[in-house]
């Protein structure tokens, strides 16, 4: 015998199928979000897609991180850092490459000198 779909079934499955992906919508909307922290910066500064596998390498073996464990450690307070330009959520590096957090750190954090 064929299966048949029937209009109630139908619109059961287009009902389900929508709240699926509205809640998986909705999750995922909420990924990354922390109380107090800055998300916006680090959300933006994640994008690597610009570099060479070299200056991913760099980020990588430098352990790299959007967020400083440490406060008094975040790329803002390192003489390494650039600051973005305005209106910009990223700063740079003079030694590591692509969008970097200002809270975030990495392995050649040097202290700023006065």
């Amino acid at each position: 015998m064929r299966d048949v779909l029937s209009r109630r079934n139908f619109i059961r499955k287009t009902a389900t199928a929508g709240a699926v992906g509205l809640g998986a919508a909705a999750l995922l909307s909420a990924c990354g979000k922390k109380e107090g922290g800055d998300t916006k910066a680090a959300a933006g500064c994640n994008d690597v897609s610009g570099l060479n596998a070299a200056d991913k390498g760099m980020r990588t073996s430098n352990a790299y991180v959007d967020k400083a464990a440490d406060p008094k450690k975040a790329c803002d307070l390192c003489q390494l850092y650039k600051a973005p330009a305005a209106g910009a959520a990223c700063g740079g590096c003079t030694v590591i490459k692509g969008p970097i957090a200002p809270k975030g750190t990495c392995n050649l954090w040097a202290a700023k000198s006065a």
